[in-house]
């Protein structure tokens, strides 16, 4: 059966006498600001299967969707009918090249592009081929994350997470941390692709003494006009660089966590891998810039030694329900950030899922929350920051 919940939900739009806007909220510290995620639309899709947004077209009239559980594409009308449905995983011509490492994007109104760990694919909308880029390295996807997005477009030039370049020197250590780059910069007019943005010096992670693990100082990263914002998963800090000079932060800003596990000074990573202590550190989700100037974030605290060690001891081999049990201790979720102090937590409805595209402060889209409901439609909310 049904929540009924979830069809209150689904189709209301919902008018909160006591809300108001957050561009709207009264001039005071964003630390006393109550915020919350209010639901006031929908896309509903007629497909069974855990759906969630990846794009929306520069026009608006196309959404670009994918199935969480099979990689299944969707495009869609604005009112959720299917116009095309496809599969690019596998062996494939006209496949992704290699294993596919973050949600595809519109490229322009006509055509998406997707990465892939061996390179960037084009498609028109239908999902027929167009393009293939392809490194002059061997791509090296030691841990995907393939729901974040990885890339970027500004112009003619895409803006990737792309590793493998500097394989040479290994997938950590002191010698990739000193002369390793994060992204790579592929030029759609050439074809060809560069590396940019080492470790800044005001990083831990460009330490020439300690050694920092891949799941440390796997990047996220977002571009706003022409500024690009990096974070990195166990550093509490927003690096904001001009994208004429992605070789020197123009700015660093530390967040001010209530609480974030760092990994220990004398704790060293395993070696090419992750341990399960890796995975409970502080961990920095998303960034997103707002039109205000703040920027909305999400994180998880981390757990200590102690909490850790409870955790993965119980849990044995299964690996969920370490996961499940570290819930008990792992605190954090959606904050806003304007550079000096931080808001409380934002309230977030249960129905809702994973974050899927940041538009601005009136335009946020979230996935269903499919543990809180049960369903024969998908269904994609549409929500604004308020006031409480």
């Amino acid at each position: 059966m049904r929540n009924p919940l979830f069809l209150f939900l689904a189709g209301i739009v919902f008018f909160l006498a006591c809300s108001e806007k957050a561009s709207e909220t009264p001039n005071k510290p964003l630390s006393d600001q109550n915020l919350k995620f209010e639901i006031y639309d929908s896309l509903m899709v007629d497909y069974l299967g855990n759906l969630m947004l990846m794009d929306i077209s520069p026009n608006g009239e196309n959404y670009l969707l994918i199935d969480q559980n099979t990689d299944t594409i969707f495009v869609t009308d604005p009112k959720g009918k299917i116009k095309h449905k496809y599969y690019r995983s596998g062996d494939d011509p006209e496949s992704i090249q290699g294993n596919r490492t973050g949600l595809g994007k519109f490229l322009d109104n006509e055509s998406i592009l997707i990465p892939g760990s061996q390179g960037i694919i084009t498609y028109e909308l239908s999902g027929k081929l167009k393009k293939a880029f392809k490194p002059d390295f061997t791509g090296l996807s030691s841990f995907v994350v393939p729901f974040n997005q990885v890339h970027w477009v500004s112009g003619q030039k895409v803006y990737v997470y792309l590793p493998g370049r500097y394989s040479d020197l290994g997938q950590q250590g002191l010698d990739f941390q000193k002369k390793s780059k994060r992204l790579e910069i592929l030029d759609l007019n050439t074809g060809e692709f560069s590396s940019v943005m080492p470790f800044p010096k005001s990083s831990k992670f460009s330490s020439e003494t300690q050694e920092f693990g891949g799941l440390d100082f796997y990047p996220t990263f977002t571009i706003s006009g022409d500024s690009l914002y990096m974070i990195y998963r166990n550093e509490p800090k927003i690096f904001a660089y001009t994208l004429s000079n992605l070789e020197i932060p123009a700015s660093v800003k530390t967040i001010p966590y209530p609480e974030f596990i760092e990994r220990k000074a004398d704790s060293k990573p395993a070696n090419g891998g992750f341990n399960f202590r890796d995975f409970f550190l502080g961990f920095n989700l998303s960034i997103f810039p707002t039109e205000t100037g703040d920027f909305l974030l999400q994180y998880l605290s981390g757990l200590t030694d102690e909490e850790a060690n409870e955790v993965t001891s119980a849990a044995e081999t299964d690996f969920n329900k370490m996961f499940e049990d570290a819930e008990k201790y792992n605190s954090g979720g959606f904050i806003l950030f304007d550079g000096k102090s931080i808001s409380p937590l934002i309230v977030k409805p249960e129905i809702l899922g994973t974050l899927s595209k940041y538009v601005s402060n009136d335009e946020i889209w979230f996935s269903l929350n499919f543990e809180e409901a049960e369903n024969d439609y998908s269904v994609i909310y549409k929500t604004r920051l308020v006031t409480q």
